[in-house]
Order: structure tokens, then C-alpha cells, then sequence
């Protein structure tokens, strides 16, 4: 039985018109596994290797170009790390835009809790940390993600977390032809910066600190977060958070981003600590080491990822 993975979920409408059976020439779409702002996500065969994968789609209308679905896909190619979803594969057939993705067939993380509940404080200690990891190489890249949830955390084999769905990145520096728009409110309700909310045109890469923190809060309570409890800690659900961890979720969720991590490094090492204390109390080898250790190595690109930035450029 074929596994259906979402994606990503729906934060709006993608394309309304269902694309042709083929695209690229190879690839077999199937059913719908999500849609969102920037297009429409299918599950995929290719045709000549028999292998599955995850296919995005977006039909443009006559003499359009979706230039927020090419800058998904070209910043997606561009960013290769373990953390990150990869694009294998993209381009247009005419009007219909798309691009390849590898399936995950773990699902998401918000698949994890849904189906088995809260998850156990050192597992999503070390998720959150992964995310981390990959947030650091997104906002050293000059970008925003500005939609950090559950839903958008995929499980690979190694049930390793791997951030996907770029459709509402913001470019600090610019460089792209579209602007959001001032005062535009964008992104997911209960996982979404405050100052997201208000105007998602200016936020910083605080915003998705603040998505970390809601999806740690997610993970061990099974709860969708509401900044209005964090603000005044009155939220009968924290119980779940273990005590030690409380001040880590508060601070990643402040109301001000100025209270909040300044960036997913800084937040990273303090998660290494939680885990270290966590394996400590339950007389396990403590992990933070090895953790911040990698983080530390990921500023040194390999000749690769040196070849990859400077073609992205």
C-alpha cells in the first residue's frame, strides 16, 4: 500500500487545474499529497527508474512567469544540507512549472504526534536541534523561512528531520523580482511570529525562532501553540514541557523578538545543554558533544557546497 506523505499543508490555494499526467517527460503524477501558496504537490514515479518522489507543480497563466515558484525551487537547489529538502530535478513544460523533490515516506512531524501522540522529551530535543541546523544554513543564505511547523519537518530514513516548503521565504537582501507586500500578514496561525501577523514583510530571522519554539511545544504536548498563553505562562498544557525546558519554549515564543534567541546557532547550543541534562538524569551518555560539534563544523563547506553557493549565485 502507497503511503500518502503531506508535503506540505495547505496555507492557501495552489493550482486549480489539474496538471497533465506527465511532466518533465518522466514523471507520473499521482495523487494530490498537498497544496499550498506556490503551488500543488503530487506524488510522483519516474518512469524510467521506477522511483517515487514528491513533484510540485504550478500552472502560470498566459505570458506569466510564478516567480515565487522559481525562487522556491532555485533556493531550495541552491541550499544542499542534510537538514534540507533537495530539489533533484525542475522546469516547465509551457505554462506548468514544477519541480522534484525526493519522497519521504516517514511523513512529517506533525504526522509522528498525530498518530502516536507527545513525543518523548529527548527525541524532540533532538529534532528540534536538527531543525536548528538547518535554519542556521537558511538564514546564512540571507533568508526567512517564515513558515517553521510540524507540518513542513519530514522524517528521512534515518528518521533524521529535514525542513521543506519554501513558498514563503523572505530574501533579506533582495535579489528576487517580488516584495511582500507591507503590512501583508502571512504564514500559519499558532505557529507564526506575532510580528509576522502584523507584517510579514519586515520580519527578521527571529520569526522562525519563535517556529521553533512552537513546534517544540507541539511535539510534547500534541497542543497547537497560542502566543497568548506564552506571553502570560497561564497554559494548563506546558505540565507536558518538562521544567527544565519551560524557560527554552518561552524564550523561543516571546512576544517581542528581542526577547527571543537572536539566531538558530545561539538557540542550538542551549538545546544541546537541555539534552545533556535530560540524558544525565536518566544516567545516559550525554549527547550535547557530539551535537555542538557539528554545529560548529557546519560553517566549513566542502569543495561541493562551494561549487553549489557559487553556481547558485
Amino acid at each position: 500500500m502507497v503511503r500518502i506523505v503531506p508535503v506540505n499543508e495547505a496555507t492557501g490555494p495552489g493550482s486549480a487545474t489539474k496538471p497533465p499526467e506527465i511532466v518533465g517527460g518522466r514523471y507520473l503524477l499521482g495523487k494530490t499529497v498537498g497544496s499550498g501558496s506556490s503551488g500543488a504537490v503530487y506524488l510522483a514515479r519516474d518512469r524510467h527508474t521506477g522511483e517515487r518522489y514528491a513533484v510540485k507543480v504550478r500552472e502560470a497563466r498566459e505570458r506569466e512567469q510564478p516567480v515565487r515558484f522559481i525562487a522556491e525551487a532555485h533556493d531550495m537547489a541552491r541550499l544542499r544540507h542534510p537538514r534540507l529538502v533537495p530539489v533533484l530535478d525542475r522546469g516547465n513544460d509551457d505554462n506548468l512549472y514544477w519541480f522534484v523533490m525526493p519522497y519521504y515516506e516517514k511523513g512529517s512531524l506533525r504526522d509522528r504526534v498525530k498518530h502516536r501522540g507527545p513525543l518523548r522529551a529527548d527525541l524532540a530535543l533532538s529534532w528540534t536541534f536538527q531543525i536548528l541546523e538547518g535554519l542556521a544554513v537558511v538564514h546564512q543564505a540571507g533568508l526567512v523561512h517564515r513558515d517553521v511547523k510540524p507540518h513542513n519537518v519530514l522524517l528521512n530514513e534515518a528518521e533524521e528531520a529535514v525542513l521543506t516548503d519554501f513558498g514563503l521565504v523572505r530574501h533579506v537582501h533582495g535579489g528576487v523580482p517580488y516584495r511582500t507586500r507591507t503590512d501583508q500578514s502571512m504564514g500559519t496561525p499558532n505557529y507564526r511570529a506575532p510580528e509576522q501577523a502584523v507584517d510579514a514583510a519586515t520580519v527578521d530571522l527571529r520569526a522562525d525562532i519563535y517556529g521553533v519554539g512552537a513546534t517544540l511545544y507541539f511535539l510534547l504536548t500534541a497542543r497547537r501553540p497560542g502566543f497568548l498563553y506564552m506571553v502570560d505562562g497561564d497554559d494548563p498544557a506546558m505540565d507536558a514541557v518538562p521544567p527544565v525546558m519551560r524557560p527554552f519554549v518561552l524564550r523561543c515564543m516571546a512576544y517581542d523578538a528581542r526577547d527571543r534567541y537572536p539566531n538558530a546557532p545561539a538557540a542550538a547550543v542551549v538545546v544541546a545543554d537541555l539534552a545533556d541534562v535530560l540524558a544525565r538524569q536518566a544516567g545516559k551518555q550525554a549527547p550535547g558533544d557530539l551535537w555542538r560539534r557539528r554545529l560548529e563544523r557546519r560553517g566549513k563547506l566542502s569543495l561541493w557546497q562551494r561549487i553549489v553557493r557559487w553556481v547558485g549565485q
